[in-house]
This record gives C-alpha cells, sequence and structure tokens, in this order.
C-alpha cells in the first residue's frame, strides 16, 4: 500500500533553468513541503494535460501566468485565464480541465504557520475577502469575486515569487527569514489590490470581509449589530443569519473571541493588571471578561497567567468551541471549523 507521502496526485512538467522536467503533486505536506520546520513551497508549472480532482493538507495560492483552462470544483467549472489570482484552502476539491498551455505559479504554505499573530492582516479587508471568503463562495455560488491583476500588476508582483523560489532553492543564511518577509509583502499587496478592484462592489463577500476587517480594527470599542449590519448593508436579523452561516459562531460571539485572543497576548506581560487587560480588549466589567475567557479558554484570567509563566502554555486548554489561543485569529479558527464540518 503506497503510503499517503509517497501517493501521487497528478504530474505537471515544471522548467528549471530552461530544462523542462516532470514535477509531481501529492497533496500532502510532507510529500510537497518536506522541510517539517518551514512548510512553504513555490513552483512554477505548464499544464498541457488535464489534471485530477484532487484536495491538499495545505493552502495554496495560484496566479495564472499563461494560457487559459477550466477550473474544477465540486461546486461548478469556470475558466481561469492570465493574471487570474485565487486560494485554494486546505480540503477543498480542484482540478483543472481543457489546459491550453496553462501556465501557473503555485505557492504552497501552511496557514497557521505563516499567518498566526498576523493582526495586520487581519485588518485587511482583501485578506479576509480574498484568503477565506472568496475560496468559501465557490460551492455553486459563482467565481465573480477573483482578484484578476492587470499586464503592470502582475510584472510588479512575479519578482517576489522569483525571489521565493531562488531562495528556496540556494537556502543561504536568513533564507527562511526572507522567504517569509517576501510572502507577508505578496499577501499584504494583493490584499489591497483586492479591496481597490472592489471599492464600488457592493457583492456580499465584499461587504462580509469589510465588516471582518472593521471588527479587527475597532473590538477595543463598543460595538453594536446595528452599525455592523450597516456595514454589510443588510437588516440586523439578516447580518445575524448571514455572519452565523459564514463563521460559524453569532458576531457576539466572534467579538468576544477576538477579545479574548488579544487578552491572552497581553497577560503574557506579568506587570499589567487583570482588570485593564479587561478594559483594553473592550470588556465592558472585569467579571464578564472572566466568564468569556473562561468560556473560551477553558481557564480564568489569572490561571492562564499562571500556567503561561510557569512554563505550561505549551500545551494550553482547549475550550468546548475549540479555541485555541493564540495560534489563529478567530477568524482562522472559524475556517478550520468550516473545512472540518
Amino acid at each position: 500500500m503506497v503510503s499517503d507521502a509517497r501517493r501521487i496526485i497528478g504530474r505537471a512538467i515544471e522548467t528549471v533553468q530552461g530544462r523542462e522536467r516532470e514535477q509531481i503533486c501529492r497533496g500532502t505536506m510532507a510529500g510537497d513541503m518536506p522541510d517539517p520546520q518551514f512548510r512553504f513551497n513555490v513552483q512554477f508549472v505548464e499544464h498541457r494535460e488535464p489534471f485530477p480532482m484532487h484536495a491538499h493538507e495545505y493552502a495554496e495560492l495560484v496566479f495564472v501566468l499563461g494560457g487559459s483552462a477550466l477550473h474544477r470544483t465540486d461546486g461548478e467549472d469556470f475558466p481561469i485565464n492570465l493574471g487570474d489570482v485565487f486560494v485554494i484552502k486546505g480540503a477543498e476539491r480542484h482540478g483543472f480541465g481543457d489546459p491550453r498551455r496553462l501556465k501557473l505559479c503555485n505557492v504552497m504554505f501552511d496557514p497557521e504557520s505563516f499567518f498566526a499573530g498576523e493582526r495586520d492582516l487581519e485588518c485587511l479587508m482583501g485578506f479576509h475577502a480574498l484568503f477565506d471568503l472568496e475560496p468559501q463562495s465557490r460551492g455553486g455560488r459563482g467565481f465573480r469575486s477573483r482578484l484578476r491583476l492587470s499586464a503592470s500588476e502582475l510584472a510588479e508582483l512575479q519578482p517576489l515569487l522569483v525571489r521565493m523560489r531562488t531562495e528556496l532553492e540556494q537556502r543561504a543564511e536568513g533564507w527562511r527569514t526572507l522567504i517569509r518577509g517576501h510572502f507577508l509583502v505578496l499577501v499584504s499587496a494583493l490584499a489591497r489590490l483586492y479591496a481597490q478592484q472592489s471599492q464600488n462592489a457592493q457583492a456580499p463577500i465584499v461587504n462580509m470581509a469589510n465588516v471582518v476587517s472593521h471588527i479587527q480594527r475597532t473590538f477595543r470599542g463598543p460595538l453594536r449589530i446595528e452599525e455592523l449590519a450597516k456595514i454589510a448593508h443588510l437588516s440586523p436579523s439578516q447580518f445575524r443569519r448571514n455572519f452565523k452561516r459564514t463563521y460559524q459562531v453569532t458576531p457576539v460571539q466572534f467579538i468576544n473571541e477576538l477579545r479574548v485572543h488579544e487578552a491572552c497576548e497581553l497577560l503574557r506581560r506579568p506587570q499589567a493588571e487583570i482588570k485593564r487587560i479587561a478594559a483594553e480588549t473592550g470588556f465592558a466589567s472585569s467579571s464578564f471578561f472572566a466568564t468569556q475567557f473562561k468560556r473560551i479558554t477553558g481557564l480564568s484570567p489569572s490561571e492562564y497567567r499562571r500556567r503561561h509563566v510557569s512554563g505550561l502554555s505549551e500545551r494550553e486548554p482547549v475550550g468546548g468551541n475549540g479555541f485555541r489561543q493564540p495560534r489563529l485569529s478567530p477568524a482562522a479558527v472559524a475556517g478550520q471549523k468550516r473545512q472540518t464540518r
């Protein structure tokens, strides 16, 4: 029996230093990103034959550098062409049909390793739209909110892809740090371009992404459902339903989890008073803060602090809703929940 690490999903053609070679896709982190300390890879490939439906253990950021094809998913097939950029999340099945000299750059990465703690990204509307909401929307509801780069935009970003690939091949001193930096620059630039392209759009993806980025920027202050519903261009009742369907939690639960997530970071500072942390993270009272903190993490704020200070924080307890801190934000945790449904 072939192990998962050696299983072959499909093949493509990769050009390296002017020479073509076969590139095998296995769909696993061990098979496609063998460095367990750095789950990342960049491949420039060409598809000349249809590529079978498959899923990955990792996420994939895909740039169409030339040609065309039908991108196949479980929900529908849709055409892709030069300049299209899209994200394939883990466990999302997809493939390519009718390829016509389809040239791609596939950036494979572990979202937990590269996005955890990146608060600036969480405040970008385009980040939520491109990396979370747009992939989720493909299940039969169209591919209308894709990002399509102009020739000049693609030319500006393509050197980042080449530099990351070069660092992977040469592995000179500091290569991991340089790749991480280039990747975050790339993701931030794509998020900004997505926001610019959808500035006047009223698509549900854009509206919900605007809501989440607004929450990320302002959660330390009071937030009202009516205010968030207005940003989403929905009534309060419609907004609650749509938000729960998207993130598997209510807006209030999402906000409280985000505040607790931030509080966990602040509790790592021994000199910070718990009462002050509660106020700084948007809780109206320290008692309500303690209640929500225990519900989400399984510990009281003081217990969490003691465990962290005593060096036991590597084995954080998981609350009843599966929230584990501080590796991922509530939006990312909700994405994981959707994938395991």
